[in-house]
């Protein structure tokens, strides 16, 4: 046993006997008091909260950003346990002073409630736990059984109804307002369930890169595979071949994102982010919440709802196949040649753009964010840049692809989008609903309405908008349908765009090979090359 632990205990035993002598309660509690509850994690209070109402005032005793493997009651705190009705922690080992505890407060006529006994615990992986030679003794903080039961919605509905249970037996003659509150929990707990469940069965990617091994039990019910930077606990931090080894996972499947838990950002996690170029996402492991939180009254199930955002968005990319076959290869260039010139030319190649727009440029995006857009986004005088590419002035550009992708070769890079760019309109000007081709020397004019849009989701895992416009009347020498592509989805001034065009509605969804380009006529050649190099 722990030197630390044994003097814990030693003044715990003290501190009680103490305070039982000097306010020693006399049997249970009245039926009319509200009850006194203590809780360790924050998720527990809040159960209890909610099941108990009016009846009970109940204190989660960890601080904002507590380590919950770590953390132990001051005297202080000690003291107002002894004199609580109802002590509830989560047990499998999170809190091993509670444990110390449970005895001694027995005499004291307290309640106690391990929320996990009973329920099947996930064993902790040897994925899970680091060695211990960078300074971690091998007892401390080490778990055999994962204890991060609450952040399943399914087995924290059984935690709750532990609460239930406890609270009933020491107040019977509320049973009624007990049982009641818990069964509107429960719809919360199925709920949140299925929120997961949609998320995942939705994800591109099953494998989340994570600060702190404790989302196992995601892993158990929802089938995500995390793969930590640290052990079971917030403390450890790989020895250097396993982070060499995180790294390696990391770019082999493609991951974007790291997941940092709420209140610290290991230097370890910023050394991966640097070296892979992923980004920092935030998970909540809900132990303790943050005083912001609490402020906005933000409960377990906001908390939880966060999460699965988080996971979406961390789960959205498909992962990289190390060898695509050809046709996969084409199908990802040609809906993420898009993604290499999008960005306005006016923003002096700054590239900045935020998270959630970036999110969109990449092709991730939700239903609900795509809006109706109108003709005048497109306006303007374009230019194809198909005639760059046959005199040789995106030559550039070919071989700034081949250097930084390497997928393939800066002449098979040529003859690839010499097909996708290739046309015979070589300008477009689009002014009110009219819209006028120039072909082969000749002019073509049609006015044009809006015919809604489609989401295209490609093979490459991304996802893309079609906006269609229909010939309004009969026109010579003009298409029955326009569609462009620039990978916008709600309103805002194009500053390149594809454009596919016939008179099948339909048919024009499925060309991924043909994609003539236009930007703005105004540019000269080198420019738009110098643009498509800089995104």
């Amino acid at each position: 046993m722990p030197k630390k632990l044994t003097m814990f205990s030693f003044l715990l035993i003290f501190t009680l006997i103490f305070a039982g002598c000097s306010n020693k309660k006399e049997g249970a509690v009245k039926k009319d008091e509200k009850l006194s509850v203590y809780t360790t994690i924050f998720p527990l209070a809040d159960f209890a909260k909610k099941i108990g109402g009016d009846y009970i005032t109940v204190k989660a005793i960890y601080p904002p950003g507590a380590d919950s493997h770590t953390f132990e009651p001051s005297q202080k705190q000690t003291v107002k346990i002894a004199k609580a009705d109802l002590f509830i922690y989560n047990g499998a080992e999170l809190e091993p002073f509670a444990e110390k505890m449970e005895k001694t407060l027995q005499k004291e006529n307290v309640k106690i409630v391990n929320t996990s006994k009973g329920i099947e615990l996930r064993a902790a992986t040897e994925d899970e736990h680091h060695d211990h030679g960078d300074g971690h003794k091998e007892d401390e903080h080490h778990h055999d059984k994962d204890p991060h039961v609450w952040l399943d919605p399914i087995l924290a509905m059984k935690q709750a109804e532990k609460i239930k249970n406890a609270l009933v037996e020491i107040q019977p003659n509320h049973k009624q307002e007990f049982e009641k509150n818990f069964a509107a929990l429960q719809t919360k707990f199925t709920d949140l369930d299925d929120q997961f469940k949609a998320a995942v069965a939705n994800a591109k990617t099953k494998e989340i890169l994570v600060s702190h091994a404790a989302y196992g039990y995601w892993e158990q019910r929802y089938g995500l595979k995390q793969i930590p930077i640290a052990g079971i606990s917030a403390s450890d931090e790989p020895s250097q071949k396993e982070l060499g080894e995180i790294t390696k996972t990391v770019k082999e499947h493609g991951l974007k994102y790291i997941l940092f838990e709420t209140f610290s950002t290991p230097k370890v996690a910023s050394v991966i982010q640097k070296e892979t170029g992923t980004k920092v996402l935030r998970l909540n492991h809900l132990a303790t919440i943050s005083e912001d939180d609490a402020k906005n009254n933000k409960d377990y199930f906001t908390l939880m709802e966060e999460n699965i955002n988080t996971l979406k968005e961390a789960t959205q990319f498909a992962l990289v196949a190390e060898k695509p076959s050809e046709k996969q290869e084409q199908t990802t260039e040609s809906h993420t040649h898009e993604n290499e010139h999008n960005h306005s030319h006016s923003h002096s190649h700054s590239h900045a753009h935020d998270k959630a727009t970036e999110r969109i440029y990449e092709g991730y995006f939700e239903d609900n964010q795509v809006k109706d857009r109108p003709l005048s986004d497109w306006k303007g005088d374009w230019q194809s840049v198909y005639p760059y590419l046959q005199d040789g002035t995106l030559d550039e550009v070919f071989a700034h692809k081949a250097k930084h992708k390497g997928k393939m070769s800066a002449k098979e890079y040529k003859e690839y989008y010499n097909e996708g760019y290739q046309t015979d309109v070589d300008r477009i000007v689009i002014q009110g609903d009219t819209v006028t081709f120039y072909k082969n020397k000749e002019k073509y004019s049609g006015k044009y309405i809006y015919d809604g849009y489609k989401i295209l989701t490609y093979d490459a895992g991304n996802r893309g908008v079609r906006y269609i416009f229909k010939l309004a009347d009969k026109a010579e020498g003009v298409p029955q349908y326009i569609q462009f592509s620039d990978h916008g989805i709600y309103p805002n001034k194009a500053d390149h765009y594809h454009l596919y065009w016939g008179d099948n509605r339909e048919a024009l969804f499925d060309e991924v090979i043909h994609w003539p380009t236009y930007y703005p006529s105004d540019m000269d050649g080198h420019d738009i090359a110098h643009e498509m190099m800089a995104h």
